[in-house]
């Protein structure tokens, strides 16, 4: 129980590692897109023009991250619960793991319940202007700034049960 435990955090860690580098990623990539298009790209924009196919697909963008992020939360949300269960199986009973397990599932219900309020708030934003900046600009910052410390925060956690019980394992591996 406990290798499966050490391998399900290790794998929410690098998920989350790749979900983020994949959401900065969408956004630079049209900036790349658009600094030297490909001649069937600058055709097929020509008509909206740079600044207009930028706003395009910075909303495409947005709406991948949007789906991306929101999947993630689930996936996180059932991860988190396979977790918790399975720290209340170890024996012998980790009870400082239980809490932190059960922390990381808080932790969770937070970063879904912060993402159902920067989805819609993003897509009201999407189609504005930037300058001068929307009022609603600051709301979204913050919201994406709780987001990014929590889910910081649940990978601290993350890596702090997994040296915890990793070295259990190898604990316990030693009395035998």
């Amino acid at each position: 129980m406990r290798s499966l435990l050490i391998v399900l955090l290790g794998g929410w860690i690098a998920g989350t590692l790749i979900l983020g580098a994949v959401a900065t990623q969408n956004f630079r990539m049209i900036d790349r897109l658009l600094s030297a298009p490909r001649p069937e790209l600058a055709s097929a924009i020509a008509s909206l023009g740079q600044d207009q196919a930028r706003v395009v697909l910075r909303h495409l963008s947005s709406e991948l991250n949007r789906r991306y992020f929101t999947v993630w939360g689930l996936i996180q949300l059932a991860i988190g619960s396979v977790i918790v269960v399975g720290a209340l199986g170890l024996r012998p009973m980790d009870r400082t793991g239980v809490v932190g397990a059960a922390a990381l599932l808080i932790l969770v219900v937070v970063l879904v319940v912060v993402n159902w309020s920067i989805v819609p708030l993003g897509r009201s934003l999407d189609f504005l202007p930037r300058t001068p900046t929307p009022p609603m600009m600051t709301r979204f910052s913050r919201l994406h700034l709780a987001y990014t410390t929590v889910d910081s925060l649940k990978v601290l956690l993350c890596v702090w049960l997994l040296i915890r019980w990793s070295r259990r394992v190898n604990r316990l591996s030693l009395k035998r």
